[in-house]
């Protein structure tokens, strides 16, 4: 099923007066020996301590088990004052202590006018079984609970949250068919929100969430947080607005995972500040409804829920601010219809420019750049896999441009053990352009087994200055490498080149919020004859280099000799506008193919 024929289906499936809510994320994994015969989920218990070794604060009850009738609704009364309209359930599986103690939470919930909702966390498998999979847990979960009077609905459907790990597993391509088969299987309409604010969940899924932020949390001080929070939500509801979509911003009381994780995160609480900031900011932002991470996540230290620590503390703050929040039914901003995020001068250029050209679209994208490609009336083909691997189709006389605009995961075998590999490697020999858009940190790192298999600079592309051989070169300035979080205390921008990029800033400071890790391309990979043109450089204030956020690569010495690429670090259509991003790079693109690979500028770092 076409993925960009679904998605031009959904196109007026809009959500318009969508009613406030406040909703907290539940866990009901908790077990006592009396009921379930061992702790579960408690490690290391010593009430007289005040103690737990797998949490990271005390809860108020104690090590208290999920099963339990009364403490659900304890639970739901204490939510319900503090002006909570529902929980968000971990559920990973028929048949498990999640999904059994659902059951409760849902027959309890109706008897107190609250709502429950599923938080579906998993789909084993891969392949088709692993599309097969998410249709029987997604049906199993409607046709058991979706119309049961406590479940949460919108307009009288079902609304099912979906993880980010479910997000990672399941590829954005695979959705359509799941989709459209659990609702002609149900006969019922339902809705999804989606972890993750990427322009494509948006246009897919009916809202948009995420879960945490502990990361850019972390660290920021009340004003600091304040300041960021205020962009980074207003930004998450303007990209549901866009689409007509529910909008979703989380807010949390403080996060601290090291008691199980190491070296593990810690956002402070700062005494409650953290907490009352973004929910200002939240408030500020005007989403359709507020996430509370979380209810009861002991382990990580997000809870909310009465500890021995803080009392009832940041229930009093809930009850303070989700009144506020719920003070107008609805979000004040109307929904306008769906635009497209390309400017009127663009689209009939880029079309004038790609004139005769078939892009390629590689399977399993979500990124930005191939819906702008679409609102711009570009030609495109999505591709299977087996297309990629079948003998004379996957060729550049077809597919002049080759677009790979996924997050780290392609699939690496069809037929026979890596023949996906070869297929890519020899479309490249052949003079193939390939642009790496990726809406992930490392593209071609992960095979259809989750294995982690680095592909990428075999492919041509020296991510993290690697060569085809996954090897650093000797002498290879240590600055220039991959990183999960920025060094500390350097303050980083990006000089780009405005003669080939003309459309963008000369500067551009790295981003503080949302997904920071770093993965650069660097010219030592390359061999001398290589042409390597460096378009956006990481520096810091002392002028040192940590690697190229863009550049575009023409293997003319080393395998895959032949090949051209261009690569763009996946926060830069965050942090530059989108629109022009894809103009000049595309634009780019055409000007080589016209000339046959010449390098056409020499930017004093360019391999010949």
């Amino acid at each position: 099923m076409s993925l960009l024929g679904f998605l031009a289906g959904r196109r007026t499936r809009t959500f318009r007066h969508v009613p406030r809510k406040v909703l907290a994320f539940y866990y009901t994994w908790y077990g006592r020996p009396e009921r379930h015969g061992r702790w579960v989920h408690w490690r290391d218990v010593r009430p007289a301590d005040h103690w737990i070794g797998s949490s990271t604060h005390y809860p108020l009850k104690g090590a208290y088990d999920s099963h339990d009738p009364d403490l659900i609704a304890w639970h739901i009364d204490l939510a319900r004052k503090s002006g909570i309209d529902g929980f968000i359930c971990t559920w990973w599986s028929r048949g498990g202590i999640h999904d059994k103690a659902l059951a409760k939470v849902l027959d309890i919930a109706a008897k107190k006018n609250f709502a429950a909702t599923i938080y579906w966390e998993t789909v084993p498998g891969q392949g088709e079984a692993k599309v097969r999979r998410a249709i029987s847990d997604l049906l199993y979960v409607l046709k058991t609970y979706g119309d049961h009077p406590a479940f949460l609905k919108l307009d009288g459907r079902p609304v099912v949250f979906v993880y980010g790990r479910v997000m990672g597993q399941v590829e954005l391509d695979e959705w359509p068919e799941i989709i459209s088969r659990v609702r002609q299987e149900w006969g019922k309409d339902f809705i999804l929100v989606a972890d993750g604010y990427r322009e494509g969940f948006a246009r897919l899924f009916d809202g948009v969430h995420t879960y945490n932020i502990c990361r850019w949390v972390r660290g920021k001080s009340p004003e600091e947080l304040a300041r960021l929070s205020r962009k980074a939500f207003a930004d998450a509801v303007a990209l549901a607005r866009r689409h007509g979509k529910i909008s979703c911003i989380t807010v949390i009381p403080g996060y601290d995972d090291t008691k199980i994780r190491k070296p593990g995160l810690k956002a402070e609480r700062q005494g409650g500040r953290t907490y009352r900031v973004l929910w200002e900011q939240a408030i500020a932002a005007d989403p359709d409804w507020v996430l509370i991470t979380s209810w009861n996540e002991w382990h990580e230290g997000s809870e909310i829920e009465p500890s021995w620590e803080d009392g009832d503390k940041y229930l009093r703050i809930t009850a303070e601010f989700a009144p506020r929040f719920k003070s107008t039914p609805f979000s004040r901003a109307s929904v306008p219809p769906p635009t497209p995020a390309v400017r009127a001068a663009h689209a009939p250029e880029i079309k004038r420019l790609l004139e005769g050209v078939e892009i390629g679209i590689l399977p399993g994208f979500s990124g930005q750049v191939v819906f702008w490609l679409l609102d711009c009336g570009a030609k495109l083909r999505e591709l299977a896999w087996e297309d990629v691997v079948e003998p004379g189709r996957f060729d550049p006389k077809t597919y002049p441009l080759v677009l790979y605009a996924g997050c780290e995961s392609y699939r690496q075998s069809v037929g026979e053990r890596g023949d996906v590999d070869r297929a890519l490697l020899g479309y490249l020999r052949r003079g193939g352009f390939l642009i790496v858009l990726p809406s992930g940190p490392f593209p071609f790192y992960y095979n259809e087994k989750q294995e982690a298999v680095v592909t990428a600079p075999r492919l041509g592309l020296p991510i993290g200055c690697l060569d085809a051989r996954g090897k650093r070169p000797a002498g290879a300035d240590p600055r220039v490498r991959n990183w999960e979080e920025p060094p500390e205390g350097a303050k980083l921008s990006f000089r780009l080149d405005t003669a080939l990029l003309p459309g963008l800033p000369a500067t551009v400071a790295f981003p503080q919020l949302g997904d920071l890790r770093w993965r650069p391309v660097c010219a030592s990979a390359l061999a001398k004859g290589d042409v390597y043109i460096p378009l956006a450089k990481l520096t810091d204030e002392r002028g040192n280099h940590y690697g190229d956020a863009i550049a575009y690569i023409e293997h003319r010495a080393s395998e895959p000799r032949g090949a051209r690429l261009i690569y763009a670090w996946m926060r830069m259509a965050d942090i530059l506008d989108a629109d022009t991003l894809f103009f000049d790079l595309f634009g780019l693109a055409a000007r080589k193919l016209r000339e046959g690979g010449a390098p056409g500028h020499d930017s004093g770092k360019a391999k010949k």
